[in-house]
């Protein structure tokens, strides 16, 4: 009897076991992610949407292991920047005061001028020092792409000058971007032109107050000693580009709206301007997102667009996967993945066709149009 009651007992447990066993595999099963995979081209029509779009994620990303983060404004001490930037540099005219800060706080700026027109602005999250010759690089350089003068295109993307090559002029920047006591954890995206002197003298452009060319500021004369490097260079979070809303002001992506720039020439940086950098929080869990595939995602901004009241039809041509930082209720940043969406809208006036660029940014978990 203790026999059978043993072979009973231990029958009943295994039963119980292989039917736990398979409701946790069920459950574990239930609870993977979709694989979601995304086309180089995608192509789908609605009443008010047209996709025929080039898709652009990142190699370094994996979309099936994207998250969601905390961040601050990343900081830097301004003693160091000081030093490195204007300790030589004979002072004209300092201001100091208080500026409101992302935390909700008030921040101490400082601002210095030099006698030979050198500027240096500091507030701890953002910078700009500048000598006098970024000024007519300034003049000769028009990034915007919606800009009549536009001509970025004109200057070599990747390109190398004599005094020193690209790659050596970005590992420059790093350094002193560290050297100002900036976290050595923030990983970027280069994009560097390279300047040569001939196109710059034939670009040169200024203007007075009335639109009008104004030759008065031209520079005297161009040689290769002017030769310089113009670099834009983004944060990246997870292997993607980060995008957020520029100075507080400028929603639309173009290459020239980075958190650093820098005019870099044979004598050292000519201007450096930091706008934005972003910090994870390290105290706040990253949590996982699942990506809409771009059939829903679609579907999910078609039906947005059908609220807008108009005729108007709009084709999208470009769609680029970035990180956005967006601010929150708590004066930190939320750090998320977004559809940058490049498109036009299209409307007719009288017989004629009229095509408007615009962009969208799209929430890339939920499909909610941002902006």
């Amino acid at each position: 009897m203790k026999a059978k009651s043993m072979i009973l007992i231990i029958g009943i447990f295994y039963i119980m076991y292989s039917l736990s066993a398979c409701s946790m595999e069920e459950k574990a099963v239930g609870q993977k992610a979709e694989i979601v995979e995304f086309p180089e081209h995608y192509e789908k029509t609605y009443n008010k949407l047209s996709f025929k779009a080039d898709v652009f994620i990142s190699d370094e990303a994996n979309v099936n292991q994207m998250n969601r983060y905390t961040a601050i404004r990343a900081k830097y001490d301004t003693s160091l920047a000081y030093d490195k930037f204007f300790k030589n540099i004979d002072v004209k005219e300092i201001h100091k005061g208080d500026v409101l800060g992302d935390s909700g706080k008030m921040i101490k700026y400082e601002d210095y001028i030099g006698s030979n027109r050198e500027t240096l602005y500091l507030n701890g999250q953002s910078l700009t020092f500048s000598l006098p010759f970024s000024r007519y690089v300034w003049d000769c350089v028009y990034p915007e792409s919606g800009h009549p003068r536009y001509n970025l295109d004109k200057y070599e993307l990747g390109g190398n000058l004599k005094f020193m090559n690209a790659e050596d002029v970005y590992k420059q920047i790093l350094s002193i971007l560290k050297g100002i006591g900036l976290p050595e954890n923030i990983d970027f995206i280069p994009a560097i032109y390279a300047l040569d002197y001939k196109t710059m003298e034939q670009e040169e452009y200024d203007t007075d107050m009335y639109g009008n060319e104004d030759t008065s500021n031209y520079k005297a004369s161009w040689d290769e000693r002017d030769d310089c490097y113009y670099c834009y260079i983004r944060q990246k979070i997870e292997g993607l580009p980060l995008y957020y809303v520029y100075g507080d002001a400028i929603k639309d992506l173009e290459v020239c709206y980075t958190g650093v720039e820098v005019i870099y020439s044979k004598e050292g940086i000519q201007r450096l301007d930091i706008d934005k950098l972003f910090e994870i929080n390290d105290s706040n869990e990253k949590k996982p997102v699942s990506l809409l595939n771009l059939d829903e995602l679609t579907k999910t901004i078609e039906k947005q667009y059908e609220m807008i009241i108009s005729d108007n039809i709009f084709e999208i041509n470009k769609m680029e996967l970035y990180m956005m930082a967006q601010k929150n209720t708590k004066n930190s940043y939320d750090i998320f993945p977004v559809w940058i969406l490049f498109m036009e809208q299209i409307h007719t006036d009288g017989k004629k066709e009229i095509r408007t660029p615009m962009q969208n940014v799209i929430n890339a978990e939920t499909g909610e149009i941002i902006s």
